[in-house]
């Protein structure tokens, strides 16, 4: 005997498109008809939105669907952690990623005001961001733990940064910096070099520059995810730039 899908209670059809993706529930809201209440429902988004987003929302984000919550979320980073991280979801996959501000970073000689100071911008969504006046030596290093990620994941980890309107970058096409990124359970690093100061960097859409520091395979809670950019040898002075953070995303997208 043959059964139409639509004769199946509604819970069974919402367990059956919650196994399928964010793409997929949107596209079955707009064609069909007889399943758009169900395409669209919270217990479907459920599956699609992180264990914790509800903890993080404030009060005015708490009405929301979960679909509107999952759209919301990929849409516009949500502060959190005091103000010093964000978090977000890859519209395309649904997967998390952060930045971690600068104030989250550990930046050598960063609390010696001749060398680097806090500072204000409109375009930075962190309250501060971190200007480098002139250092003899470049390290920034950060760390974050791979349960505030997407497990099974490939990601990249990028400094973000800007040249400062009054002296624009200066001092570091001279030497390149070593980027690193690795695993503390796997022991899985992955290193490069990069120059810093480069006319050819695009913009990204946030108006900011940014250069990757690695990639990294994300595969159990318990890992914590380090990464770093900093010089290997003294290479003169340098300064002029404005550092928002490192920011964490996928690298490997689905089609939306």
């Amino acid at each position: 005997m043959e059964i139409n899908f639509l004769d199946l209670p509604e819970e069974c059809i919402a367990t059956v498109i919650s196994f399928t993706s964010a793409r997929d529930a949107c596209r079955i809201s707009t064609v069909s008809k007889s399943l758009h209440s169900t395409a669209d429902s919270d217990a479907v988004w459920e599956k699609f939105l992180p264990a914790e987003s509800r903890s993080l929302i404030d009060h005015s984000l708490s009405r929301l669907s979960n679909k509107q919550l999952f759209l919301r979320l990929c849409e516009s980073p949500l502060l959190i952690d005091d103000g010093r991280t964000s978090f977000w979801m890859e519209k395309r996959s649904g997967k998390k990623c952060r930045m971690l501000s600068a104030r989250k970073l550990e930046i050598v000689w960063v609390d010696i005001p001749e060398y680097w100071s806090w500072i204000s911008v409109q375009e930075s969504r962190f309250k501060e961001v971190a200007e480098l006046r002139m250092v003899c030596w470049f390290e920034i290093r950060g760390k974050i733990s791979a349960s505030l990620l997407s497990k099974d994941t490939i990601y990249g980890a990028y400094l973000v940064f800007m040249e400062a309107n009054k002296w624009g970058a200066f001092g570091f096409d001279s030497l390149p910096l070593e980027t690193s990124i690795r695993s503390t359970r796997t022991e899985i690093c992955n290193d490069g070099r990069v120059f810093l100061e480069s006319g050819t960097r695009e913009p990204r859409e946030d108006g900011w520059l940014e250069i990757e520091l690695g990639e990294c395979y994300v595969g159990f809670d318990e890992e914590e995810i380090e990464m770093s950019v900093m010089e290997t040898k003294e290479g003169g002075w340098k300064g002029g730039i404005i550092v928002q953070g490192i920011e964490i995303r996928p690298k490997q997208n689905v089609a939306f």
